[in-house]
């Protein structure tokens, strides 16, 4: 039988058909069909900190088929200086960046500087007063962290509290985030007429955290007020003989290591795995179909003590990698 020479030609019109269908579909729902490229910009991103909330980046990265690329940092001291991280992430061509703002003073100006540039998603923020010239913000509430931290003191105080010596501990007090914790925390003291017996903060060329604890005068009670400074207080207080209580925000496996050794009596625990997660998935889908609205988004922390590490309801925010 003579095949009909009519039907290659048809086979030929509908396949046209559906690549121009296929066009107008991927035109109409305004989807980036290049790959889009973001990069992540944090304080210090080497921080054991960090490791939870760029595994969540990763996996989102992964989920949304997007390339995401994490910037070697070390601390920023000034929002100029970190303004210079971002300029080369705008050159390399980035659709999109996750930022860590390294402080809350000229935020308006400097993100204004990246209108229409790059699309900006805020994590870890000090202040969620604004969406202009962002996607979104996605953060714990540091304020509540404060707040819970102070809970804890004064739970755990060995004694009367208006009789017993606090100590605050930090590792960068310029971060927003840490900012807001500590006003959460003096704000709770206060309204129970507490004051706080001495503050240290790490200072670029000058002794590290641990070293200032041993010349510091011994609290009773010792509050870190970031990942960074808890790894120390939990390391100075293992190394005393006699009862320190101290009590901090983190999430590294050292601090929770700390806590359940009993050098540390109380973590509260932000949930940076789905803070990672949240970020990048949201930047994305933006990016891709540029009809995501910018939101606020406010992740959970969870007080968690020695004695109840292993609760289900508290592995999911410990160990979230390995769910």
């Amino acid at each position: 039988m003579k095949k009909s020479k009519l039907f290659p030609a048809l086979i030929a019109v509908l396949v046209i058909a559906i690549l121009l269908l296929n066009g107008i579909m991927i035109r109409e729902n305004g989807i980036n069909t290049e790959t889009v490229q973001i990069q992540a910009i944090m304080d210090n991103s080497s921080d054991n900190r960090w490791v939870q909330f760029i595994a969540g980046m990763q996996q989102a990265a992964e989920d949304q088929n997007v390339k995401l690329t994490v910037i070697p940092t070390g601390h920023f001291g000034t929002l100029e200086e970190e303004k210079g991280v971002v300029d080369r992430a705008v050159r390399d061509g980035a659709n999109g960046l996750v930022l860590q703002l390294c402080g809350d003073t000229n935020v308006h100006e400097f993100l204004q500087t990246l209108s229409g540039q790059i699309h900006v998603e805020l994590v870890d923020a000090g202040t969620d007063e604004t969406l202009e010239n962002i996607t979104g913000i996605v953060s714990p509430d540091h304020r509540a962290i404060g707040e819970a931290l102070a809970k804890e003191a004064l739970h755990m105080a060995p004694g009367d509290p208006e009789q017993c010596t606090f100590g605050i501990v930090s590792a960068n007090s310029s971060l927003g985030s840490v900012k807001q914790t500590v006003q959460g925390f003096e704000t709770a003291m206060a309204r129970e007429g507490i004051e706080i017996s001495w503050t240290l903060e790490q200072k670029d060329g000058g002794d590290s955290l641990r070293e200032m604890l041993e010349k510091a005068s011994r609290p009773d009670v010792l509050v870190a007020m970031d990942n960074a400074s808890l790894e120390a207080a939990g390391e100075y207080a293992a190394s005393l003989e006699g009862a320190t209580v101290v009590i901090g925000t983190g999430t590294s496996t050292k601090a929770i290591y700390y806590l359940d050794s009993g050098a540390v009596q109380s973590i509260v625990v932000p949930e940076d795995y789905m803070m990672g997660y949240r970020s990048v998935s949201d930047l994305a889908d933006y990016i891709k179909k540029n009809t995501f609205t910018p939101r606020i988004r406010k992740v959970e922390h969870r007080v968690i003590h020695q004695d109840t590490i292993f609760e289900e309801e508290n592995q999911g925010i410990l160990f979230p990698i390995q769910r």
